[in-house]
């Protein structure tokens, strides 16, 4: 069993934490190359660590009278592994070919959740058969925090944005793990899920903008073809397939605008759980890009005007392939 979770025998809980974080790497790199992903990559694993571990940081002096040293330590691991891991199983539902890929809310998270902890209880045999450090062990309640933190990243649409304090035009995606305290385990949740939607608010319009075209892509990776010949689709009347058509591109480039517009008024909510010293550190130091300048950005960079030619929505997509698909 050994053998196979490691090539040197780990020496601490830190290396044990850097055997899962690169078997997820692993399992991530091989899930984009078979199911062609163009947003849930290792770019994007490592983009939600890197701003759960942003968030846990500027909030850690505020967590010392709840936690001890080493257990804020340990939360900091476990949201490094869950950062990256969030996304590491997609799964898709059958569809016709050349149809947008759809996936059940939650099933791609319970998927990523099982698979990890599979092997965190496969590592954890591992350590006992060796007769390692019992304390470098997930324990149990690790195991609860890990599960909960990668369901807490499921998105669910609202046709009615009920929860957000205003209606938008276009149906409104949330995570309801946000507005549930009763069923939180741990901070780590709330942290991945803020660092999973927090491309605008933490790394601005262009990453935010970038990252809903890489969304798109992955839906449609039959669109992909068509950008590679897109200086043949010059005309506004010009049809691409009977299902990609100018009006699917222009609902594309609105729904990012709206999304950007919904992230901001949804903000105060979503992290109303917190004390609030917590929320202004987030509010102030973390989230700084969650303003009306970054909208008027989105709007900037973004076609969305009933008027937009169709080689213009071709051209917003397919200029930007190469960045996505790496």
């Amino acid at each position: 069993m050994a053998a196979k979770l490691w090539e040197q025998k780990p020496d601490s809980f830190k290396d044990i934490v850097q055997l899962v974080e690169q078997y997820v790497q692993r399992e991530i790199v091989q899930e984009t190359k078979s199911k062609q992903l163009y947003y849930h990559n290792l770019y994007h694993g490592l983009t939600v660590r890197r701003r759960a571990i942003q968030i846990f940081q500027a909030i850690q002096p505020m967590l010392t009278e709840c936690y001890t040293t080493q257990e804020l330590t340990r939360l900091e691991s476990l949201i490094g592994i869950c950062g990256l891991a969030h996304d590491m199983v997609q799964v898709f539902e059958p569809t016709p070919l050349n149809h947008p890929r759809k996936r059940l809310a939650g099933s791609s998270e319970t998927a990523t959740a099982n698979k990890l902890l599979r092997y965190i209880q496969d590592l954890n045999l591992a350590l006992i058969n060796e007769k390692l450090d019992a304390s470098w062990l997930f324990s149990d309640r690790e195991q609860q925090i890990i599960q909960d933190a990668i369901i807490a990243t499921i998105c669910v649409r609202d046709p009615q944005g009920s929860k957000a304090p205003t209606t938008f035009s276009s149906p409104s995606i949330y995570q309801p793990y946000l507005y549930d305290a009763q069923t939180k385990i741990s901070i780590v949740g709330s942290i991945i899920a803020l660092a999973d939607l927090g491309a605008l608010g933490m790394d601005g319009a262009k990453v935010y903008v970038q990252d809903g075209i890489g969304v798109f892509l992955e839906d449609h990776p039959y669109f992909l073809e068509l950008c590679l010949s897109s200086d043949r689709f010059d005309s506004p009347e010009q049809d691409l397939t009977p299902n990609l058509t100018r009006t699917k591109l222009l609902a594309m480039t609105r729904f990012t605008v709206d999304l950007a517009e919904e992230r901001q008024a949804r903000f105060e909510q979503e992290i109303a759980g917190f004390s609030p010293q917590i929320r202004q550190i987030l509010s102030n130091q973390v989230f700084i890009y969650l303003n009306q300048d970054s909208i008027n950005q989105v709007q900037t960079l973004v076609p969305n005007k009933s008027n937009a030619r169709f080689s213009e929505l071709i051209s917003f997509f397919c200029s930007n392939k190469i960045q996505t698909i790496n």
